[in-house]
């Protein structure tokens, strides 16, 4: 049974994330609803996900999978600078909701911009884009909560109607303070991960509502793994704490250093001209020291509407 302290704590967390969840939809209606944010355009969109490996976890004891609700809105201002250049303002929002592993439950609230150079006239013209972002994970469960930055570089051509393809490289930085250390010299802040990769993708559309994408990348930082203790993860750990968001007191989550790979497979139906359906598969293998490797499959579907 929890402690009254423990209640008043959840009963704040689930206020926080309420109001976070309200102000991100306020915000999005308050552009709808304006005239003079006429050149805003704004999309919302819900759908799920399924993630077999949940604690990014190598052995099959320590791993967990669950599904989340997902619901999304966000608004775009593009703002022509001259016939090739532009500037695209965004603010988003952003709510996942686990049964299973409610801790993971969370809020987003971020925004980013994004500049984007065509070198040339026609639309099989190159392009370059450069874009940075800022946003806010409230968890239910503190451990995982924390701000994040990213920032991108990104260039790219249409080859024919149908086909486009790029190359991008980013940088990702998030910060966060939570976690108690739980051996004497390894700080608990586990979730204070940065990294950086590269990525190529490509898109092509075989009819007019039809559209598919292909991405692979390759990451090389902190990543945060869950598991039982064992020498080879303590070895190669460079922050440690307890992980209760699971039930299993036997769980600690660990961050190492590792380096990813990644592909995307994502296919995009459009049932008018506001509304789609999307589904993706994502598949991460991810090798750190001391022998250490997991991988990932997740699943996402989603219906988006723009306004």
């Amino acid at each position: 049974m929890k402690s009254p302290t423990e209640n008043a704590v959840i009963a704040t967390r689930g206020a926080w994330v309420l109001t976070c969840a309200a102000m991100a939809l306020g915000a999005v209606s308050a552009l709808i609803c304006a005239p003079a944010r006429a050149d805003w355009e704004v999309g919302a969109s819900a759908g799920a996900f399924y993630d077999n490996n949940l604690t990014r976890a190598q052995e099959a004891v320590d791993k967990r999978a669950a599904g989340a609700g997902v619901v999304n809105v966000n608004a775009t201002n593009f703002v022509p600078l001259t016939g090739s250049d532009g500037v695209t303002f965004t603010i988003f929002g952003r709510v996942e909701a686990f049964d299973r592993y409610s801790g993971l439950s969370n809020v987003v609230v971020g925004g980013a911009v994004a500049y984007r150079h065509k070198f040339g006239l026609g639309y099989l013209a190159p392009w370059l884009a450069v874009s940075a972002g800022a946003s806010y994970d409230d968890f239910r469960q503190d451990l995982r909560t924390s701000s994040r930055l990213d920032v991108s570089v990104e260039t790219g051509k249409r080859f024919t109607e149908q086909l486009d393809a790029s190359v991008g490289f980013f940088y990702e930085r998030r910060f966060d303070d939570h976690g108690e250390s739980v051996v004497p010299g390894i700080p608990g802040n586990v979730f204070d991960l940065k990294g950086q990769g590269a990525f190529v993708r490509a898109g092509y559309a075989p009819a007019e509502f039809v559209g598919l994408d292909a991405r692979f990348g390759v990451r090389r930082g902190d990543v945060e793994s869950t598991a039982q203790q064992s020498l080879p993860i303590f070895l190669a750990s460079s922050a440690i704490a307890e992980d209760p968001v699971w039930g299993d007191p036997e769980l600690y989550a660990y961050r190492l250093r590792g380096t990813t790979w990644s592909g995307t497979l994502s296919a995009n139906y459009s049932l008018s001209d506001q509304a789609s359906v999307d589904v993706a598969y994502r598949y991460d293998f991810t090798r750190a020291a001391q022998g250490l490797e997991y991988k990932t499959n997740l699943i996402i579907l989603t219906l988006a509407y723009r306004f």
